[in-house]
């Protein structure tokens, strides 16, 4: 099987990048009223995990079923989550000016708790894109995965700044970051998060 086949691997990475341009674009869409943030990102793990599984389908429709299946327990998440980031995150802001050891001390402590509630959030909607759960048990579960497996969770931080971090370097970047910038992140996540929850799957409620 040549290169340039039909089924060939080119083909396969040109159509799986294609997939993640459209995920990216459908993201970013359906995040553009903030408060639908959360039901969008659920929606693009339910998408990567699948396709991280081998499970080329329809894209578009998908997607927009994942977004309406998962809204209420996902948008919930957000705002519980969005919200204590939020909150992190302006109070890393009105501390900017505090000097001295214990400023800087404080900072660091709200910084570290900021990326564990991002680490936190992201497994949250990954375990609700996979899951049929409570709400309750979704975060008990994204807790328990972060708390078993510390260091790749760090990883999934890692990953999710990626775009952020290419952006600080160069705004030559930001091409990408409209193209890939949240699907390319949520897929390699999905990577390590797909034969993660099959070792668990057996022992976990409803698969979707």
């Amino acid at each position: 099987m040549g290169i340039f086949a039909v089924d060939g691997k080119l083909a396969v990475f040109l159509n799986r990048l294609g997939s993640l341009i459209v995920l990216n674009l459908l993201t970013v869409v359906c995040c553009i009223p903030v408060i639908t943030a959360g039901a969008a990102m659920t929606a693009l793990y339910s998408m990567t995990l699948r396709l991280t599984r081998g499970e080329e389908e329809q894209v578009v429709g998908n997607y927009l079923k994942a977004f309406r299946d998962n809204f209420k327990q996902a948008t919930l998440l957000w705002l519980i989550g969005g919200g204590i980031l939020l909150f992190m995150a302006f109070d890393i802001w009105l501390l900017r000016s505090l000097t001295g050891t214990f400023g800087q001390v404080y900072r660091i402590i709200l910084f570290v708790l900021l990326l564990f509630f991002v680490m936190v959030l992201i497994h949250a909607f990954a375990v609700l894109a996979r899951f049929d759960n409570t709400t309750r048990n979704t975060v008990k579960n994204a807790l328990l995965f972060c708390a078993g497996h510390i260091g790749p969770a760090c990883l999934m931080v890692a990953v999710a700044l990626i775009p952020v971090i290419l952006l600080t370097v160069s705004y030559r970047f930001l091409s990408v970051g409209i193209l890939i910038g949240i699907s390319g992140p949520a897929y390699l996540e999905s990577m390590y998060f797909t034969p993660l929850f099959r070792t668990y799957e057996g022992d976990a409620a409803d698969e979707k």
